[in-house]
């Protein structure tokens, strides 16, 4: 059971309606979990802009972001993210061959290398075990900004996934 009432936009204040609107029709992925959030308006509006910065870095494709995502998902448990981000995977274009090798913990051994980077760096980011290899790798096929994005975006949802689980939250 979900530990949090979510919250409609009625019950929102007019100073932060626009900060839920941005998320809560959007396909984040993760509308449950900022409906949730804006129990705390201002917590959430803030990483409503996080939500957006990570979402519309030009330096990474969509494609990039949600094979990211689908691997903190996986490496976390996180079953309700996972569901909620698989769809959107798919249509961006991730290959079944990636989010199956994902799903069954086999990523990245089998893939495309310009597939499997993002998940190994995912996965290192996550165990704190990020080897200069892997960075180089990284900056190498999206530059210093890029790779700043990347590191952010896992960490993102990350945290998103630890706060749909402290809050017993079931996006599905």
């Amino acid at each position: 059971m979900t530990r949090l009432p979510l919250v409609t936009k009625e019950q929102v204040s007019p100073n932060w309606v626009s900060a839920y609107q941005n998320v809560a029709g959007s396909d984040s992925g993760l509308t449950t979990t900022f409906r949730a959030l804006f129990n705390n308006p201002a917590i959430a509006s803030h990483l409503v802009g996080l939500d957006a910065l990570v979402s519309d870095a030009a330096e990474l494709e969509t494609w990039v972001r949600l094979t990211v995502a689908l691997t903190v998902s996986k490496e976390l448990g996180n079953q309700p993210l996972w569901e909620a981000f698989e769809p959107q995977a798919r249509e961006a274009g991730v290959r079944d061959a990636v989010i199956d090798a994902i799903a069954a913990g086999t990523a990245p051994r089998r893939l495309l290398p310009k597939e499997g980077i993002w998940i190994q760096f995912a996965i290192e980011v996550l165990r704190n075990q990020v080897r200069d290899s892997t960075w180089q790798a990284v900056t190498h096929l999206v530059g210093d900004s890029g790779a700043v994005i990347l590191a952010s975006a896992v960490c993102y949802y990350e945290m998103m996934a630890r706060l749909n689980q402290a809050l017993a939250l079931d996006l599905s």
